[in-house]
Parts: structure tokens; sequence; C-alpha cells
């Protein structure tokens, strides 16, 4: 998007939805094209559908304030800890920060049994958008960082009891491999392959492989959780998802599309 064309969205937006902008036009971008009371969610769109950056908007201040606004419900949760516990460590943290940093304020936290709703504003000394989005963020992602560390914890000892009660782990990569080939029924094929490919991934440095994600009409076979250092691996969620297809021809395009389907429907 060309700055003048995100100028001219800015100026002839409404009170009512925010202006969706993507990320590389911020910084071309001052508080002064930031009309009052317009609100800027930031994102792309990928075939024709908004997939935003950052959960929250940018309004304008005395400079630019940040808003972070979650929103998760408990159907589509799937960390190794509860929404609940998850949220209220977030909470807590941006309740310490707005006592000890005072860039924190007007904190609400709403649990109504299937949704929780925390959001909060974040003031930035920035009259640059793009310098203003990434201290929003980079606060955001500190506020987060004890729940993300507890829930990584916690996911690792479910996996090492549910490995140890299963005995996944107790044959070697070759009997494993061996086993795939030799399967003859649905499931055995099925398990076997699920077994090889959760060994494998726990050979990546971080990863932590535990059981089936399940809901009431799907599953999904291997839940990863990923505490890698390495940057190509970090820049992806703390839960992977994959899913194993033990078949003797190619994965058609139709299983591609509903698996990812699963996955976004995992936010």
């Amino acid at each position: 998007m060309e700055v003048n064309e995100a100028k001219g969205l800015l100026a002839n937006g409404d009170d009512e939805e925010p202006v969706f902008l993507p990320p590389d036009v911020l910084p071309k971008l001052t508080v002064d094209d930031l009309p009052k009371n317009i609100a800027v969610e930031v994102g792309v769109l990928k075939d024709g559908v908004m997939h935003l950056d950052w959960s929250g908007r940018l309004r304008k201040g005395k400079r630019i304030l940040g808003e972070a606004d979650y929103t998760w419900t408990r159907k589509y949760w799937y960390g190794p800890i509860g929404l609940e516990q998850y949220f209220d460590l977030v909470r807590r943290a941006v309740e310490v920060r707005q006592k000890t940093h005072g860039d924190v304020s007007s904190i609400n936290y709403d649990d109504d049994g299937a949704y929780i709703h925390l959001s909060f504003s974040v003031a930035t000394s920035e009259t640059n958008l793009g310098r203003a989005y990434d201290t929003a963020r980079k606060i955001c992602e500190e506020l987060e960082e004890t729940a993300e560390q507890t829930s990584v914890t916690i996911g690792k000892k479910i996996a090492a009891i549910a490995a140890r009660l299963s005995r996944w782990g107790t044959a070697s990569l070759d009997a494993l491999v061996q086993a795939v080939d030799k399967a003859q029924t649905t499931d055995d094929k099925g398990r076997s392959l699920e077994e090889l490919c959760s060994r494998l991934f726990e050979t990546v440095p971080g990863f932590t492989v535990g059981g089936r994600v399940r809901t009431a009409t799907e599953e999904i076979d291997i839940s990863i959780v990923n505490d890698s250092n390495d940057p190509r691996l970090r820049r992806e969620s703390a839960l992977l998802l994959a899913e194993c297809k033990n078949w003797t021809g190619k994965c058609g395009k139709d299983e591609v599309v509903i698996f990812r389907e699963k996955i976004e429907n995992r936010n």
C-alpha cells in the first residue's frame, strides 16, 4: 500500500470501524496523519481475508496509544494450561507493570464462561506509527512472557507423562520405520507413523511432543510445544500442530486445505 492511499483511508475513516493498514506503511505515517477517534488495526490481506498482526489497535492520544485487545473462547483454546489460568497470569503481569512502569492502564478483564476478554491501553512516547506499533507489541510480548513460559513448562511435563504411559520412546527409529512399513490395519498405519513422526520432531532442540488434539468433530495427530532458540522457529507459535497420513500415494489438495482450515480455526 502506498502512503498516500493510507493517508486517504485515515482521512475518510469513521469512528465505527477501524482502518486496516499493513505494517510496512506505518513507518511512513505520523500522529498528524491519524485523525482523532480513528482506530488503526494492523495486518495483511490474504485471499480476501484480513489477517491481524497484533490483537489491538492504535489511536491518537498525546502521542500514539496502543489498545491491546485479547478475546479468546474456551472452545478453541488448546494450550497446555487452561485459558483462565493463562489470562490470569497475563492480567497479573499487566497490573504489576501498571504499578512499576505506569505505561499501561484501563485494564478490563471479563470471563463469561465461554469467552475471556482482556484489554488494556499502552502509552507510547512515539509520534511515528511504525515506532509506536513496535513499542506496543514489545510491551505486550513482555507481558505474555511469563504465561508463555508457564504454558511451555506444563506442556513438557504433560508430554513426558503421556510418553511414559503410552510407552513411546522405547523402540529405535529403525524399528519404528519397519513398523510403519509392516502395518496392516488403518489404525496401525496411522499410529505407527504418528509415533515415528513424533520421535523425529523430538530430535529438534526445543521441541516437546504431546498427544493428539481432539475436539467433538475432529482430531489432529500431533501437538508440539515450541521452545526452540532457533530464530526461524521462534517466529512460529508456542504450539505447533501436525497431521500424519500413512498413504502410498501423494497427499491431495483437499487434505491440505482441510488441515489448513483446522489450524486457522485454532487462531
